[in-house]
């Protein structure tokens, strides 16, 4: 190589330095200003409001993932800007995210959230998430997406980024991204300094305490459910003392089982200034004659899937703190055992019926997997009559009715309704009169107001099919039990927090409603009797006068020694615990059969 080549790559060597410095430094100010400003561990902080956190440390921990994506892109594009913006763009949509789940879910962004992108079921899916985005977001959204095209067409590509140069920066950005992905060295020896902060079972002060992104990255290095301690001797010692007595009655005595999993339903009663003569009048005169109560679940204003996995299996999430989403954790194995498959033993037919995708929330899939015969989704529903956003309750009742009579023999229903899915202001289709009429107590601004009645309506349509669905049922020759209960409460935190709950006590510590119709028993009076949605499936299982000699007869068993309530902690909590990961992993074993004998 002649001189003046060497000078010039030893200039052009000189020029990608500066250039790639001055790229790290502009790379980590902005992302230090993202999550200085919008991250809920260091706002406070950067507002001067509060001096906890230490400076800076735990801000670089949480800058350093946007910096390397911002390298990773440019090594793969060689456009600086470009990278800078779209890195940027992405952490910033993280935080914004962050904050609506955080004000509606009570809870962070987790790793979780991704892989449910990854099922959103076409554009039913992302529709239902897109409707909680104001209009004014989505245009802003559209125009800085327009915005970064452009910058990635006249942003001028380096000259000098090529060859070995750039395939060095590229390994460089894929080890360190490797790295952050697995907890190597020296990554983890890096974020070990705020291991101690990190708590696997609440998430949200884990975010508040570390960050956003260091959480993140914490869930995803831990979240192994075989992981999970099992204490075995536990386990031995609570199913020695439980007893597991009853017989299966003959098949013609078996009545059909219906759950209907009610959307957001909860008993508005339990707010400041709204009595229990306002709404639900069905439910109410229900209430009177069937077994009801309080039911504690293990989530608020969405995340529907913890509570239905909780029904449908007999596992108490609780006991599997790491997973947010279950039916892409729990439930992705071949066979998942649960009420849908000890009712099939038993000779039941057994379906689902949900008016929405199949793949969202990974339904379809799961569904298959817990054994059930038939998954009634949206193309079951074409034509049905839509309510604000979705199909209606009504028409739900409808097709649970028609379903019903076409069975030939005892039926294991499971249906899921959609039409009290938030937004609840101006949603489409609404009678202008009757939504106007809806009673709203005193107080509220016109957001809250506008979310309240609109909830209200919804409300009101399901507890008049709840009403027609009981109707039916009870002047059908076949004996009918009906379990019916809300999922968790609606995402309304700007009404609970004008408004306030009779008891004091926050949003995500409310209780939701559950029913037990009984046809073939007269109505009586029944008292408030709380439980948890993952006893549900025993205390139905117990109604009908069914017993599985295994899983939920111990459970059954459990539930009558246990007193759930707000905060508490099950009775046998360390047996329990152990038993329902044994049984999650297929490796429990009760008497003589085992999990896998009970399929």
């Amino acid at each position: 190589m002649s001189p003046d080549s060497k000078l010039r790559s030893r200039a052009n060597l000189i020029t990608l330095s500066l250039d790639l410095t001055l790229f790290l430094a502009l790379a980590l100010t902005l992302s230090w200003l993202l999550v200085r400003n919008l991250d809920p561990a260091f706002a406070e902080l950067a507002a001067g409001t509060q001096e906890t956190v230490k400076f800076p440390w735990p801000v670089l921990l949480n800058a350093a993932p946007a910096v390397l994506l911002a390298v990773l892109l440019l090594a793969l594009t060689r456009r600086g800007l470009f990278s800078i913006g779209l890195s940027m763009a992405f952490l910033y949509l993280l935080y914004f995210a962050n904050a609506i789940k955080i004000e509606l879910l009570d809870t962070p962004v987790l790793p979780g959230d991704f892989s449910l992108l990854g099922h959103m079921g076409g554009g039913s899916g992302a529709e239902l998430l897109a409707h909680y985005l104001p209009s004014d977001q989505m245009a802003w959204f559209g125009g800085a997406l327009l915005a970064l095209m452009v910058l990635g067409i006249f942003d001028r590509a380096w000259i000098y980024l090529r060859g070995l140069p750039r395939l060095a920066l590229l390994l460089v950005a894929l080890a360190g991204g490797a790295g952050m992905i697995f907890n190597l060295q020296p990554v983890s020896s890096i974020y070990a300094r705020n291991s101690g902060e990190f708590l696997a079972w609440s998430p949200l002060v884990s975010a508040k305490k570390n960050g956003l992104p260091v959480t993140l990255l914490n869930y995803l290095w831990r979240m192994r459910v075989a992981s999970l301690p099992i204490n075995q001797t536990a386990a031995d010692i609570l199913i020695s003392a439980k007893p597991l007595p009853q017989a299966v009655p003959p098949a013609d005595e078996l009545p059909d089982i219906i759950i209907l999993q009610s959307e957001s339903f909860f008993d508005p009663a339990r707010l400041r200034k709204i009595g229990p003569h306002h709404l639900l009048p069905h439910l109410r005169k229900l209430q009177a004659q069937y077994r009801h109560g309080d039911l504690w679940v293990p989530t608020y204003g969405g995340g529907t899937i913890r509570t239905e996995f909780e029904v449908l299996t007999g596992l108490a999430m609780r006991e599997f703190p790491t997973v947010q989403y279950p039916y892409f954790r729990l439930a992705n194995k071949e066979v998942v055992p649960g009420i849908a498959r000890t009712l099939a033993a038993r000779g039941y037919q057994t379906l689902a019926i949900h008016p929405n995708t199949r793949d969202f929330w990974n339904r379809g899939a799961t569904f298959e997997r817990m054994g059930f015969d038939h998954f009634d989704a949206d193309e079951q529903f074409a034509g049905a009559e839509r309510v604000g956003w979705y199909t209606s309750d009504a028409a739900l009742t409808d097709h649970m009715i028609n379903r019903l009579n076409e069975a030939s023999g005892p039926l294991f229903m499971f249906a899921v309704s959609i039409e009290n899915h938030g937004p609840y202001a101006k949603f489409p289709g609404a009678d202008p009169e009757r939504l106007a009429a809806q009673f709203i107590p005193e107080g509220l601004d016109e957001v809250a107001t506008a979310q309240l009645r609109g909830y209200f309506y919804h409300l009101q349509n399901a507890d008049q099919s709840l009403g027609r669905l009981v109707e039916t049922l009870q002047q059908r020759k076949r004996r009918a039990l009906l379990l019916f209960y809300g999922d968790h409460l609606p995402a309304m935190p700007q009404v609970y927090s004008e408004l306030g709950f009779d008891d004091g006590a926050p949003g995500p510590s409310q209780p939701v409603p559950w029913l037990l119709v009984d046809t073939a028993k007269p109505p009586s009076a029944s008292a408030n009797e709380s439980t948890a949605s993952f006893y549900l499936p025993a205390l139905l299982l117990d109604a009908a006068g069914i017993d599985d000699h295994g899983y939920f007869t111990l459970l059954d068993e459990l539930r009558r020694d246990d007193r759930p309530g707000r905060d508490w902690t099950p009775a046998n909590g360390e047996g329990m615990r152990a038993i329902m990961r044994l049984r999650q992993l297929d490796q429990l074993s009760i008497g003589t059969q085992s999990s896998l004998q009970q399929r």
